[in-house]
């Protein structure tokens, strides 16, 4: 009986978690950015976690730390891309024309704060 029972923690042991395992593999074997690597594994613990926000709350402080802090070029990069992802929805809200007066005023004020953001973040590229 408990020969069974550890073939079977065996067995589950590894194929738990397959599909990550071997996207990890598959990255690494493409040479994927580390910082790719840990944001697949963030959005990964999210979903299996349930914990809404936990990637987003990591790739944040990959963002700050890695990217403003040490200068690194990808997480800065990256944020780069995120910030402007997010101004062009803000750009189109505003063109869409289905907004008051006083809900474009506050857009363009967002999309203003995002575009300093990105001058900010490509300077120290």
């Amino acid at each position: 009986m408990e020969e069974h029972n550890n073939q079977q923690l065996i067995d589950m042991a590894h194929g738990m978690q397959e599909e990550i395992k071997m996207k990890l593999l598959d990255m690494i074997q493409q040479a994927a950015s580390p910082f790719d690597i840990i944001y697949e594994v963030a959005h990964y613990l999210e979903e299996v976690s349930a914990e809404r926000g936990y990637a987003q709350h990591i790739i944040d402080n990959i963002h700050t730390i890695y990217g403003i802090a040490l200068e690194e070029r990808k997480p800065l990069e990256d944020e780069i891309k995120d910030i402007t992802a997010r101004a062009e929805k803000i750009q189109q809200a505003i063109e869409s024309g289905s907004y008051s007066e006083e809900e474009n005023a506050r857009l363009d004020f967002a999309l203003k704060a995002h575009q300093r953001k990105i001058n900010q973040l490509k300077e120290m590229l």
